[in-house]
């Protein structure tokens, strides 16, 4: 029961259970959260069936993007992320991630084709198990740094940095 129903995707459950194995494995890891830009505009002019058709398309993309290297999950509505397992390459990843949700998606609504476009902003963060002894901050982390290229503008990434981003929305972490 790891999979959303929707999009094929890992869920919470999954993605949580993606971040155990790593903290077992003791590794270090990249964790990318992908949140959608305007998903409320985009309900009430196009509905919520044409969301579900537009999350699963991302959902497509972001397993593309992801491949070999990297698990896809959707954790809710219109949040992604992706766990890299190397954490090397993780803003050329979250760019690439950012770059093929912004392509146009053809969706159909009363029977007819419609091109849309959206864009998403990505939250980079990695964890090292030798210094985060807690794999949630992984989620945390990306949070704040997701808001933080929210806060820069539509279709932007941000990595986690303490100094910069901390305290950027205290009191909200889930």
């Amino acid at each position: 029961m790891h999979r959303d129903d929707l999009t094929g995707l890992g869920n919470r459950a999954g993605f949580d259970a993606a971040l155990a194995d790593v903290a077992r494995q003791r590794r270090s890891v990249a964790v990318i959260l992908v949140n959608l830009d305007g998903a409320r505009a985009f309900v009430s002019r196009f509905g919520h069936r044409a969301l579900d058709q537009l999350l699963v398309l991302t959902a497509g993309r972001l397993q593309h993007v992801a491949a070999a290297d990297a698990s896809a999950f959707r954790l809710r509505r219109d949040e992604f992320a992706v766990v890299l397992a190397d954490p090397a390459d993780a803003t050329g990843h979250a760019a690439r991630v950012v770059a093929a949700v912004g392509e146009p998606t053809e969706i159909h609504l009363c029977g007819r084709p419609i091109t849309v476009g959206v864009t998403a902003c990505a939250g980079i963060a990695t964890i090292a198990p030798h210094t985060d002894s807690d794999r949630r901050l992984a989620l945390i982390r990306a949070n704040r740094a997701m808001r933080a290229a929210k806060a820069s503008g539509r279709g932007q990434t941000a990595r986690f940095d303490a100094a910069v981003i901390c305290g950027l929305d205290s009191g909200q972490e889930r």
